[in-house]
């Protein structure tokens, strides 16, 4: 375990230091963007050169709400290198089209265009859109923007910044490694789980594979990757599907914390408060992915908060798990609060509390990756406390098992348990009855406690003589049984067993002697049972008229005659 605390903190330290790295290493010029509102149907100078009093470059850009907008990025004069351009680097947000117009310090201008069914061209990984800058013998001074029909949600234009191509590549080259890690882990523990769900049948790790599975489509929509490989999505459909998928990965981890804890998500009140948050928030992602852009603002403010109020739902579970003193909760708080923390200040961007950060779109990654890893340390520590008690109960059962067919005095066989083992045996078989000799005379003389201490030492004997495959059994009172193959019967011989009881120490030194009779024949059933026990029964009887301390072989068959081995 604590390897595995090393290895984690290591995988922590790794992924910040990456960030930190690809945040430091690079020399992107962030932008500041001016805003003003377009009509309908601009004009061109309305459309592009809107005069600067009509800029607003403090004010949030949210509060103006959807609709057409001209950006305006004023820079220092920038003169990139032919052989390492510059990009212009945006975030994705819900729009229908873009003008951009990069003007040079010599008046020339250069226009790119796009709209939401061709983005795909322009997307790289994490959804962020790179556009080339084209590189003038003159600066670069000022970049305009048309947006038409802008939905506003977070902003016009988000994370708008200028790198050259190869600071680009690196910072892809990270986000690709990023993604491809999270990927790697996801599969894995999804295998792992299906694995262990198809083998042990824990509800729990369905609901946890559920999770994994759904939080992986949803990356695969949200970090830009389904444009790359269906270049014909429209990104404002990217976007639909992301919010669906985002609120179907929330009711499946809700599903899989209830079903971890079920003892704790058992009362009918928590169960309806999370029913109710999840239908409101599945509301939601099905209304914004159906009417959006129609009243997007208040769709996506429903939708935000059936998230909260979904968020909020799993609080009595925890509650109710911490008062039942569940031994999980510590380290499930652990494995989930780098997600619960993401989860809140994603809620809170949603209602506008906080400004865009690209790792706050992207740190989701992070925080699930480490969320998914120390939740697997969860799962496995629920795992050996299950199979802990899986084993206990089997020790139980076949504790029980083993009372109900054992002697509790000697731990032989009992008689219904050697019936049962015995009939049906296929082939010949040789049945041994033992008796103890002058058995009642021990009990009435040393006391019924070395009586018992006789048949242990008698049991322990038979035991030491017998082969594999046969049965040994205690008959009742003094009275004991070998049942052994006939093919077998030259390796465990009568007087055999008769030298091992007479060889074994036996309290306060007494000599104990046994009488043995023994019949040859099939016990296939009741009927073969019953004459193969009355052929030893009458031979023991022979063997104790004889005079005791001997054997005797049953011959001839029901109602034969017992001879003197």
């Amino acid at each position: 375990m604590e390897r595995t605390w090393k290895l984690l903190g290591w995988l922590l330290a790794a992924l910040l230091l990456g960030g930190g790295v690809s945040g430091s290493a690079s020399a992107a010029v962030p932008l500041q963007a001016c805003i003003a509102r377009l009509p309908e149907a601009p004009t061109e100078a309305e459309r592009l050169l809107a005069a600067p009093r009509h800029y607003d470059c403090a004010a949030r850009q949210a509060e103006r709400g959807p609709g057409n907008y001209a950006v305006r990025f004023d820079l220092a004069p920038l003169s990139p290198q032919a052989d390492d351009p510059l990009v212009l680097r945006t975030s994705s947000v819900w729009q229908d089209a873009e003008r951009i117009v990069y003007r040079y310090a010599d008046g020339t201008t250069e226009a790119l265009e796009w709209n939401s069914a061709t983005a795909a061209r322009y997307m790289t990984i994490g959804a962020i859109f790179e556009f080339p800058v084209p590189t003038h013998a003159a600066p670069l001074e000022a970049i305009h923007i048309e947006v038409t029909n802008s939905a506003n949600l977070r902003g016009v234009v988000l994370g708008a910044e200028l790198m050259t191509r190869s600071e680009s590549f690196a910072l892809k080259a990270w986000l690709v490694a990023l993604y491809a890690g999270f990927a790697g882990l996801s599969l894995a523990l999804l295998t792992y789980n299906s694995a262990l769900w198809v083998a042990l049948g824990h509800r729990f790790q369905l609901a946890y594979c559920a999770m994994v599975g759904l939080l992986m489509a949803y990356t695969f929509t949200s970090s830009g990757i389904a444009m790359l490989a269906f270049p014909g999505l429209d990104n404002n459909d990217r976007l639909r599907i992301n919010y669906v998928l985002l609120a179907v990965t929330a009711l499946a981890a809700v599903q899989f914390v209830r079903e971890f804890f079920s003892d704790a998500a058992r009362g009918a009140r928590v169960r309806r408060f999370t029913m109710a948050a999840g239908a409101m928030l599945m509301l939601g992602a099905v209304l914004f992915a159906l009417l959006a852009p129609w009243q997007i603002h208040l769709l996506d403010r429903f939708y935000s908060f059936g998230g909260l109020v979904l968020f909020v739902a799993i609080v009595p579970v925890l509650w109710q798990a911490r008062r039942q003193g569940d031994r999980y909760l510590g380290l499930f708080l652990l494995a989930w609060s780098p997600p619960i923390l993401i989860t809140a200040a994603r809620t809170a961007y949603g209602f506008g509390l906080l400004p865009y950060s690209f790792w706050l779109d992207n740190g989701n990654l992070v925080a699930l990756a480490i969320e998914s890893l120390l939740s697997s340390l969860l799962i496995i520590a629920r795992l050996r406390v299950l199979s802990s008690e899986r084993d206990l109960a089997r020790e139980g059962e076949q504790s029980a098992l083993r009372l109900a067919r054992s002697d509790p005095l000697t731990g032989l066989l009992n008689r219904r348990a050697f019936i049962d083992s015995a009939v049906g045996r296929p082939g010949m078989h040789r049945l041994m009855l033992i008796d103890i000799d002058s058995f009642k005379a021990i009990n009435d003389r040393m006391g019924h406690d070395v009586g018992d201490d006789v048949l242990c030492d008698i049991a322990r004997a038979i035991q030491s003589v017998r082969i594999p495959g046969s049965l040994a059994v205690r008959m009742g009172g003094e009275e004991f049984a070998l049942l052994l193959p006939l093919a077998s019967q030259a390796e465990c011989p009568p007087d055999r067993v008769l030298d091992a009881i007479r060889d074994r120490p036996m309290p306060h030194g007494l000599a104990v002697t046994a009488s043995l009779g023994f019949a040859d024949g099939p016990v296939g059933s009741q009927d073969e049972w019953k004459r193969l026990y009355r052929l030893a029964d009458a031979a023991l009887y022979r063997a104790k008229a004889d005079g005791r301390d001997r054997s005797c072989r049953a011959t001839g068959f029901a109602g034969g005659i017992a001879a003197r081995a």
